[in-house]
C-alpha cells in the first residue's frame, strides 16, 4: 500500500515533466514553434601545415564546411559568418600566423602584433602554442581579406566570405 500512494505521488510529476518537454525543446523563440531549433555554434576544425618558408596549406578539414582545397599551397579559403574555426599551426614558431584586411593591417596575430580584433569578446580570439581560434563575426568578416605568416610575406592566401 505504500509503494502504491508513491506511485500515485509521483504521477502528477512525472505528467508535468513530460508536458513541458516540448516547450524546452524550442530554446530561443525565434517565432516559429516547430522546435527544430540549432541554436549550437558551428565549428570547423583545420590542420594548417607549411611548405617550408614559401606557402601554407591545409592538410585537414574537420566540419561540415569544405572552405578550400586540401594540400594546396597557399589556396584561398572561403569562410562563413557564425562559425568557429579552430586552426592547429603546425611550425607556428617560426610560422606565426595572422589574418588580415585589404591593407595588410593585422586582425588577429599569433605573435605579439596586437591585432585589431584580438579583444573583441564575439570573436572570442585564443591562441596559444599551435592552436588559433576564433569566431567569424560579421563585423570581422567585413574586414577580412587574406591570411600570412608575419615573417615570411610569400605565405599567404586570399579570403573570401561565403
Amino acid at each position: 500500500m505504500k509503494n502504491f500512494k508513491r506511485v500515485l505521488l509521483l504521477l502528477p510529476i512525472l505528467f508535468l515533466a513530460f508536458s513541458c518537454q516540448d516547450d524546452m525543446e524550442d530554446v530561443v523563440d525565434d517565432g516559429d514553434d516547430d522546435n527544430n531549433d540549432d541554436n549550437s555554434i558551428n565549428i570547423v576544425a583545420m590542420m594548417v601545415d607549411n611548405s617550408g618558408a614559401s606557402a601554407y596549406f591545409v592538410s585537414s578539414i574537420s566540419g561540415n564546411e569544405d572552405l578550400t582545397a586540401l594540400n594546396e599551397d597557399n589556396s584561398p579559403w572561403e569562410l562563413t559568418v557564425g562559425t568557429r574555426y579552430e586552426l592547429t599551426v603546425t611550425g607556428a614558431s617560426t610560422h606565426p600566423f595572422a589574418l588580415r584586411d585589404g591593407d595588410n593591417n593585422i586582425l588577429l596575430s599569433m605573435n605579439d602584433v596586437d591585432g585589431s580584433f584580438e579583444s573583441d569578446s564575439d570573436v572570442d580570439f585564443q591562441t596559444s602554442g599551435t592552436s588559433f581560434n576564433f569566431t567569424l563575426t560579421q563585423e570581422l568578416a567585413d574586414e577580412l581579406n587574406n591570411y600570412v605568416c608575419t615573417i615570411h610575406s610569400g605565405m599567404t592566401g586570399s579570403i573570401s566570405i561565403n
